[in-house]
Order: C-alpha cells, then sequence, then structure tokens
C-alpha cells in the first residue's frame, strides 16, 4: 500500500508558550483521535511530528495513522525556522520513498508548517535549498497562528498561506476540524497534484496576501526566561508591545511600551530545543508593565537579576544564591530606575 506521509512541522518557541502551545497540544490529540475515523485516511495516512524552537527535533518519526501516538510538546528559546525546514528536509530525504521504474514510492508529502513568529536564524540557505528540491514534489500548508507571525517568510515558501485568529478553544477546535477535514480529503485525491483543502472559516482562517518582515528577534513581544531559585527549573514571562503616545503643547512622541501577558513553568529540556548563541539585544526595565512571581514555588518577585545576567526568581530583599550562576547575592529592594536587561529571542 502506497503512504501518505503527513509532516507536522510546530513551533514550540517561547512566544507559543501559554494558550497557544496548550490548545496545539490539545488539538494534535484532537486531529488523530479524528482522523482514524476515516477510512482512507486511516488507510493511507502516516504522521510525523517535528518542532522547532531555537533547534529542532522529530518527536515522532513518520509511524501509520493507527498506531500514531501524539507527544508532548516541549518548548525552547528562539524561532529557528531555517533549522526547522532543514530538519524537515533531512527526514523527507530519510523516511519518504521514491518512485523508481520497479516499484511505486510513497504518494506526494504533505505539511503543516504552524507557526506564530518570526525566524530569529538565517532562513536562507534552507529556502534556496527548500525551493531547489522541494517546493515542486512536496505539498506545503503554512498556518500564521495569530498576528505576529512573518507572513512574508511564509509567502516565500508555499502558496498556501493561512492565517488563524482563534480567540477561544473553541476557535481553536474548528481549525482542528479544518485540518482534519483537509488531511481527509488529500487522503482520497492523493493522484491528483496540489493540495485539497477544506471550506474555510473566514471568522477565524483567512489566506493571506499581505507581505510581513522577518527580524532576528521578535519586537512585538518582549521574552523573558528565569530560573526558579528553589528547585532551577526556568519559567518565561511574556509581554506584548502596545504603542502610547505622549504629547502636549510642544511635541508628540510615540512610546513603545509591553504589557505583560502571562508566566509560565518550563520543565528541563526547554534548554535542549532553545538557541544557545549568545543574545546581546536587551530592553529597559522601564518600558515594562507588570511586576510577575515565580510560577515554581511562589515566591512573589521573579524578576530579580544576578550580577551573572541571569534573571531569578526572590522572596524578596536578602541574601539569595543565584540558580544559574551558584553565586550568591544580596538583593536590596530597586529605587525605581530602570535598568537594561537581557531579552530572549521569542
Amino acid at each position: 500500500m502506497r503512504r501518505l506521509p503527513v509532516f507536522l512541522l510546530l513551533d514550540v518557541s517561547e512566544s507559543m508558550v501559554g494558550d497557544n502551545l496548550r490548545q496545539l497540544q490539545q488539538g494534535l490529540d484532537i486531529l488523530v483521535r479524528d482522523l482514524r475515523t476515516d477510512p482512507h485516511a486511516l488507510e493511507t495516512v502516516y504522521l510525523s511530528a517535528i518542532v522547532f524552537a531555537g533547534k529542532a527535533r522529530t518527536l515522532a518519526p513518520l509511524t501509520e495513522l493507527a498506531q500514531f501516538y501524539a507527544p508532548r510538546l516541549p518548548a525552547g528559546a528562539g524561532t529557528s525556522l531555517g533549522a526547522g525546514l532543514t530538519h524537515l528536509m533531512d527526514e523527507i530525504d530519510r523516511t519518504v520513498v521514491s518512485s523508481t521504474p520497479e516499484r511505486k514510492g510513497d504518494w506526494r508529502p504533505v505539511v503543516y508548517l504552524m507557526t506564530d513568529g518570526k525566524p530569529t536564524d538565517d532562513i536562507e540557505p534552507a529556502l534556496a535549498r527548500w525551493q531547489q528540491g522541494y517546493a515542486s514534489r512536496v505539498t506545503l500548508v503554512a498556518i500564521a497562528i495569530g498576528q505576529h507571525a512573518s507572513l512574508a517568510t511564509l509567502q516565500r515558501l508555499t502558496d498556501n498561506v493561512l492565517q488563524l485568529d482563534a480567540r477561544t478553544e473553541q476557535d481553536f477546535k474548528r481549525f482542528v476540524t479544518w485540518v482534519t477535514m483537509s488531511l481527509a480529503a488529500q487522503s482520497r485525491s492523493v493522484a491528483t497534484p496540489g493540495v485539497n483543502l477544506a471550506k474555510t472559516d473566514p471568522a477565524i482562517l483567512r489566506k493571506i496576501s499581505d507581505l510581513g518582515s522577518s527580524a532576528s528577534v521578535d519586537e512585538d513581544l518582549a521574552i523573558f526566561t528565569g530560573h526558579c531559585q528553589k528547585n532551577k527549573l526556568p519559567y518565561l514571562m511574556r509581554y506584548e508591545r502596545s504603542a502610547r503616545a505622549l504629547h502636549n503643547r510642544d511635541f508628540q512622541l510615540s512610546v513603545d511600551l509591553y504589557q505583560l501577558q502571562g508566566v509560565y513553568a518550563l520543565e528541563r529540556d526547554y534548554h535542549d530545543l532553545s538557541d544557545q548563541r549568545a543574545m546581546v539585544r536587551t530592553i529597559n526595565t522601564d518600558a515594562l508593565n507588570g511586576a510577575p512571581g515565580c510560577p515554581h514555588c511562589g515566591n512573589r518577585i521573579g524578576f530579580a537579576v544576578c550580577g551573572c545576567g541571569a534573571i531569578l526568581c526572590i522572596a524578596g530583599a536578602g541574601a539569595a544564591t543565584c540558580p544559574v550562576c551558584d553565586k550568591q547575592c544580596d538583593f536590596t529592594m530597586g529605587d525605581g530606575e530602570g535598568f537594561d536587561v537581557g531579552r530572549s529571542r521569542g
């Protein structure tokens, strides 16, 4: 039986942490469950799950639908789309069976790429390789989650770029239903070139023709990684940009401020997928609105900064040991003056 290889290339960067990652995890479970009810999909679809943050990893190799179980989605620092694409192409080369004069190979592979951010690595080598050897023989559907994804980059990969605006869990479930229906339709028309997408719900999903931009740091977000002083586990603090106008009779100025959106506990494998390159971009704390605590131990201050540059949690003023450099610091309450702090890539 010829297989229909389906690769899920999923962004698990810091900007996805929270509702997006949780809903993506739940959606993956629903997708597998519902696809199994379709006899055509059950007969032909083979699924693989690949994730990327600062690095890329295969969580589930190409597996027949009946035997596929949704893996736990980790998180990491960075949005290395170039690394994700390179890993995807290597997996296609390794696992997809090509046709020869003696045998029929797999059907044309299908890739669903889902991302909510902007690339933080150099994607040009991966783009050149994709366009030269894969774009004509692999069907790629790119889903931009939310408003901050780089649409211009996705449009360089494929004409099938859609933007998802899922404001509620019910919206995301409707999106998962759309993916399920599209894959089921593809399993029925494997011999037809191109992609068979289900009819979109314009309330949550629309095809994109606008152009965006890419950057080494996602400027729409300010994301910081802290470490719990007690158990050394990482946690993520996410701020979202909101422009504010300052003016009087003599001048008018637009200032970028960042509002705290959430604090999320992470596991140790966060570092395994994180981009380890030194990050020199900083932001002044005067631009940040919101004081997070530690989601691991409950310390009320989650944004203390050690002399080594690491962010940690503390219970209050006094001595504390940095969980990153293991040196003891003596913390005092701030005098109200802002200071520069290193940000993550997003």
